[in-house]
């Protein structure tokens, strides 16, 4: 069986290549991963047969978001063609994230050491979410006391309002930096990373080892 990769199946049904995994994910197309494991592969013959019958109609309506960054796979989401389990397991949070904001190829790189990186939430911004959170129940889940912290560290951002890309991605350093460094500390952080900063948020036990 010959296959082809995501752009030729692209090209020759005249979708984006997100759509194919959409088409993936509804059986009209199979996939495969090629040798090196971050390639998506299709069924020539299947493309070829799709494209002289012309695209799929449901008999209901089906939601469809096409997007640049990510695919879903049968078992897992896959960004910029990556496996995302993948990603979690050999890069640090703070270069996925820079690599899906700006798709930079210069910003991608495996996990080696200590990040090389360190975000940081503007202190006076810090200081209001984390004063705002006072009176609150000290049972409140994570998730509600990060939408506390989240709209005070969105209306302390002097940037928030500009769009250039420098601006967002910074915007989006101090914001992530300000949600986990708001919650109150349980333990002691392993190191300086967005992960091993979290961590202490939310276990007061260090992490295992691996």
């Amino acid at each position: 069986m010959e296959w082809i990769d995501a752009a030729t199946a692209a090209e020759r049904l005249g979708v984006k290549p997100a759509t194919l995994y959409a088409y993936v994910s509804r059986g009209v197309l199979r996939r495969r991963h090629g040798d090196d494991g971050r390639r998506s592969l299709f069924s020539a013959e299947e493309v070829e047969r799709l494209a002289r019958r012309g695209r799929p109609r449901n008999r209901q309506p089906e939601l469809v978001i096409e997007s640049s960054v990510t695919a879903l796979g049968a078992d897992r989401p896959y960004y910029r063609g990556r496996d995302a389990i993948e990603l979690a397991g050999t890069s640090y949070f703070e270069t996925v994230a820079m690599w899906l904001w700006t798709a930079d190829p210069a910003l991608w790189q495996p996990r080696r050491g200590a990040s090389a990186e360190v975000w940081r939430c503007e202190p006076e911004a810090l200081r209001a979410a984390v004063a705002a959170q006072r009176g609150l129940p000290e049972d409140l889940l994570p998730l509600d006391r990060l939408q506390v912290i989240a709209t005070v560290l969105g209306a302390s951002d002097p940037l928030r309002h500009q769009l250039d890309p420098a601006s967002v991605t910074g915007t989006g350093r101090r914001l992530i930096a300000g949600l986990v460094d708001a919650m109150p500390q349980l333990g002691e952080p392993q190191g300086e990373s967005i992960a091993e900063r979290l961590w202490s948020r939310l276990c007061p036990d260090p992490p295992a080892p691996g």
